[in-house]
């Protein structure tokens, strides 16, 4: 459990920093324009000012810095991307892939505004603006817990990471920035103290690189909710919740905006009246969405998912990822036209070689950003480091896992750690779900997922049980690390990213014949010959797969 008074005098010295910021935000309004800054580095002055309900506030030469230095991060790491998916990026994923890659951005699930909004004011005193305004340390009983649930991160720093928030209203969304800016500054001093005190256990809070809009999000809660891809349709309100964000940060951290390339405004979906509508209509519609949101110098990165968004009829996420067509060609022409912006491609690419290639193919674009691709196997970019960065040259100063017998060592620290401090109940689920797709397509994989679904109902059924049974229990990190063991070869245990990224691309060649066969039918004798050599090759594969599989039963 959190110490109170701890955390109290923490907050109490970032609160001696930060109590001159007012909590209230006056919505500015600026003339839109289309002018947008004029290269990717946003270039501050040591001191800027942000208006508020109090009057001028003056954003410190610090935290300019701070702001740059986040920059520069975020544009060292862009080339790929997690995508933020809900239940799925959570803490727990995020550590999984940062165990994989050094480089991939980080971005989180979306966290609702108003839900930071709802709990920092649960913890305020009736009459305070902040969370020490107006009480003593003695009288303070502010639990920290409840908000680092939205906002929490590992035991480790996360690196470069990016929290997104949902939301349509500039209130909310400056009190929710206000609080990720005063945890960033709780994290800083945890790090300080982890050095004072020797002590590599001090968790990292909240240490974002930057803050991102949900602009792109189809789904009807959402944009029931008018935020989500909705907000496509008011570019002048999104100008306004980015700039309620960065005062909110208090100018310090990047503010990044994803979005789709259009939705169904003015008009009803379906696949014929889309096709038949002007390209050039739907780009120029995206264009001025894009100089709008950029026109302050506040927003300079953009995720674009290559879609439009299906708002008018009840589409459901998973609708809004397959009906409407992919369109690369205008996010290419967004990072084109406009090179002093951050333009990441979203969509449709959930491999490392494609990755690559659209990044060989267009070298206006920034990065390319992942969702399903991780979520369904995060090892399969594992070299995605080398690849990427340092142009297929292993890193010889990495201190990252060489196999996945390690990552699971590594990892199981982290599920420990969790444990130690949250509810095992409640919490395992979570922990074993983030490494279930670490070993998809090998043999046996799904009886390692099968024994990891066993393990996480284990503390909720020995509950009912007995609770003391609980504790002759061994940790969770030996229960990870024996059901891999047990239903996996140690071939597959401790195969090299290197030897599992080039198995990746014979089986892509492979499935790219099986589809190449069933499109031209094999009508010529050559193509005949081909298809009987292919089908031998692939039968030879599946007996040998069987037989290791036949073996790993056995054992």
């Amino acid at each position: 459990m959190y110490n109170i008074a701890y955390f109290c005098s923490l907050f109490a010295t970032i609160m001696g920093i930060s109590s001159a910021f007012s909590c209230t935000l006056i919505r500015c309004r600026r003339p839109v324009s289309t002018a947008y800054i004029s290269n990717k580095k946003l270039c501050m002055s040591s001191t800027s000012t942000t208006s508020s309900s109090s009057g001028t506030n003056t954003i410190s030469s610090d935290n300019n810095e701070l702001y740059q230095d986040r920059s520069d991060i975020l544009r060292a790491n862009s080339k790929l991307s997690l995508a933020p998916m809900m239940e799925y990026t959570d803490r727990h994923f995020r550590h999984l892939v940062r165990l994989v890659s050094d480089r991939t951005l980080l971005y989180t699930e979306m966290v609702a505004a108003n839900a930071i909004a709802h709990e920092r004011e649960a913890a305020l005193p009736s009459s305070s603006s902040s969370l020490l305004d107006g009480a003593s340390l003695e009288e303070l009983t502010f639990d920290p817990s409840y908000l680092l649930r939205f906002l929490g991160q590992g035991h480790n720093a996360e690196g470069a990471s990016v929290l997104q928030l949902g939301g349509s209203d500039p209130d909310q969304l400056f009190l929710a920035s206000k609080t990720v800016y005063e945890f960033n500054q709780l994290a800083q001093m945890h790090q300080q103290q982890q050095v004072s005190n020797n002590n590599n256990n001090a968790p990292i809070f909240c240490d974002y690189t930057a803050l991102n809009l949900n602009c792109g999000c189809p789904s009807p809660k959402v944009a029931g909710n008018s935020f989500g891809a909705a907000l496509m349709q008011d570019a002048t309100l999104v100008q306004q919740l980015t700039s309620s964000m960065y005062h909110g940060s208090q100018g310090s951290i990047p503010i990044t905006v994803k979005c789709r390339i259009g939705t169904d405004e003015g008009y009803q979906f379906t696949r014929d009246q889309y096709n038949a509508r002007s390209d050039e209509e739907e780009y120029q519609s995206l264009k001025q969405f894009i100089e709008t949101v950029a026109s302050e110098g506040i927003v300079t990165d953009f995720q674009v998912h290559a879609r439009i968004a299906v708002l008018g009829k009840n589409y459901s996420p998973a609708d809004n990822r397959k009906v409407p067509p992919l369109r690369y060609y205008q996010v290419r022409r967004l990072a084109e036209e406009f090179p002093e912006l951050n333009i990441s491609l979203n969509g449709g690419v959930d491999t490392l070689s494609g990755v690559k290639r659209e990044l060989d193919e267009c070298s206006d674009l920034d990065g390319i950003m992942v969702g399903r691709g991780w979520m369904s196997n995060p090892w399969a970019f594992a070299m995605s480091d080398e690849l990427l960065y340092t142009d297929g040259q292993l890193l010889a100063d990495s201190t990252r896992p060489k196999n996945r017998m390690e990552v699971l060592q590594a990892y199981g620290q982290h599920a420990d750690y969790e444990e130690e401090r949250w509810d095992p109940v409640k919490i395992r689920r979570f922990i074993t779900k983030a490494a279930s797709q670490l070993f998809s397509g090998e043999p046996n994989a799904k009886r390692y997922r099968i024994s990891l679904d066993e393990i996480a109902g284990l503390p909720k059924k020995l509950m009912k049980e007995d609770p003391k049974l609980m504790e002759s229990q061994p940790p969770l990190s030996e229960l990870i690390l024996d059901a891999a063991t047990k239903h996996l070869s140690e071939e597959v245990l401790y195969r090299t990213p290197k030897e599992s990224y080039e198995k990746i691309l014979y089986d892509e060649e492979q499935a790219e014949k099986r589809l190449l066969f069933v499109a031209t039918g094999g009508n010529d004798a050559k193509q005949a010959e081909e298809k009987q050599s292919f089908i031998q090759e692939w039968q030879q594969t599946r007996k040998e797969d069987e037989m290791k599989e036949s073996e790993l039963n056995s054992m």
